[in-house]
């Protein structure tokens, strides 16, 4: 009777290992999303107030560009996890054209972009099965990089022989976001995600060199994460 039950046991012991298996909880993530990224405008109107002598009179502002990021995270439970990521959040391309009191017309070109890596803590909730949303928030370790050129009449006031100029921004901002997540396979999912990027860069400034604009950037992107 005894060597019955012990078998029986043991029975039921390796049939609920494959159920435990696929059950068993996994933790460790990582993934890759692309979408576009937003550049807020005021960085046109941040640039337009520091000229001096003269006036503008029209801008072009290309503020959305393509964008993608890779990630990894620990899912502590199901509530909680953190994640770190590294973002390209694409090239923005800002052109003002102006007229100065002496009626010399004169045209600043500037290319920026911006990359960086980050960690956020993320709040999980989960309303139906295989689906949940989640809130995000933590610091980006940004890098703007601005490539500006001058032609006509306008001048660098603290370098006026210059006509051009290159400048690069190290800085940790603030970044947070919201998403939805479906989970569709026990180890795959597809995330849906808005994201924001807060006063990435350096504020134009009459006078002051090593500026880069500053200004809000969103990402919406999509995404896949695998988990193991």
């Amino acid at each position: 009777m005894r060597r019955t039950q012990a078998i029986l046991t043991a029975a039921a012991l390796a049939a609920a290992l494959p159920v435990a298996a696929q059950q068993a909880p996994m933790p460790w993530y990582v993934g890759v999303a692309g979408g576009q990224s937003r550049t807020s405008d005021d960085m046109v109107s941040n640039f337009e107030s520091t000229i001096v002598n003269a006036q503008p009179t029209s801008s072009s502002f290309d503020s959305n560009q393509g964008a993608w990021k890779i990630f990894g995270g620990w899912r502590a439970n199901e509530l909680f996890s953190v994640e770190a990521y590294w973002a390209d959040l694409g090239r923005t391309h800002m052109t003002v054209n102006t007229l100065s009191i002496d009626q010399l017309p004169g045209t600043f070109d500037m290319t920026r972009k911006v990359d960086g890596f980050g960690v956020d803590g993320l709040v999980h909730g989960h309303f139906l099965p295989g689906f949940s949303v989640f809130a995000r928030a933590g610091a980006f370790a940004s890098r703007t990089r601005a490539d500006a050129n001058l032609s006509g009449g306008l001048i660098f006031i603290n370098d006026p022989t210059a006509r051009s100029r290159s400048n690069t921004v190290n800085e940790t901002v603030f970044h947070y976001g919201v998403g939805g997540q479906w989970d569709f396979q026990p180890n795959m999912a597809l995330r849906f995600e808005w994201e924001r990027f807060d006063k990435v860069g350096k504020a134009f400034q009459t006078g002051v060199s090593g500026t880069t604009g500053e200004a809000d950037t969103d990402l919406v992107s999509l995404g896949i994460l695998v988990r193991f």
